[in-house]
């Protein structure tokens, strides 16, 4: 079970955004970020806007959902993630009627959460995904970042996950395309989805080495 959730007053998905300012002679580099789904703001109904999307599109039998209790201010990504036909989870938001704007200065995309379920995140491999165009087609771009170990199940802490946008490739799947272009922002982006899966990013779809299956 992962918890997407911010920092503050504002859960959820949210873009990092970089200016250059100008103090003493020197260049200061203020960081803002800016949140897209705020889960805190139960009049948003910020879960209402993603959808599943595991394994059962290539015939596996995963399962997975995202979901905000009454009293909670974050939402719940929870499931199970089962090899037999497939080999993933994910969730993604609906397409954007109107693109995203990340802005001129924006630098990427944060996440903030934790895994609750176990303490071994290292054993999948953990993707965030968007597109730079409207179509809903196999081609995408993924990035995959590291969700920190915690200390202690017990005292878990939330932990802010920054993905730059320069760490994004375009992917068929879990494969690289090759020759595509990088990740252009400039005219917006029309969908975000997080993924665990036992695929890394590659050209050849390589598989993690002792994947954890299972919760």
């Amino acid at each position: 079970t992962t918890r997407p959730r911010t920092t503050n007053s504002h859960k959820g998905f949210g873009t990092v955004l970089g200016s250059t300012t100008q103090k003493d002679n020197d260049n200061a580099i203020k960081i803002t970020y800016n949140p897209i789904f705020n889960f805190a703001d139960r009049q948003e109904q910020a879960v209402e806007k993603f959808e599943r999307i595991d394994d059962a599109i290539m015939g596996g039998i995963s399962l997975s959902s995202l979901k905000q209790l009454p009293e909670e201010d974050f939402a719940r990504w929870s499931g199970i993630c089962r090899l037999d036909g497939g080999g993933f989870c994910g969730t993604r938001t609906l397409p954007f009627t109107e693109p995203l704007q990340p802005g001129i200065n924006a630098q990427g995309i944060y996440l903030v959460c934790r895994l609750t379920s176990d303490n071994e995140p290292e054993r999948r491999v953990w993707k965030i995904t968007t597109r730079s165009e409207q179509s809903r087609g196999e081609q995408l771009y993924q990035a995959m970042f590291t969700l920190p170990k915690q200390e202690t199940l017990q005292e878990s802490s939330w932990a802010r996950v920054e993905i730059p946008f320069a760490n994004f490739v375009q992917v068929r799947g879990p494969r690289m395309v090759p020759g595509a272009p990088p990740l252009d922002v400039s005219n917006g982006l029309y969908q975000i989805g997080i993924s665990l899966s036992k695929f890394m990013i590659s050209q050849n779809g390589t598989e993690i080495p002792n994947f954890r299956p299972g919760f």
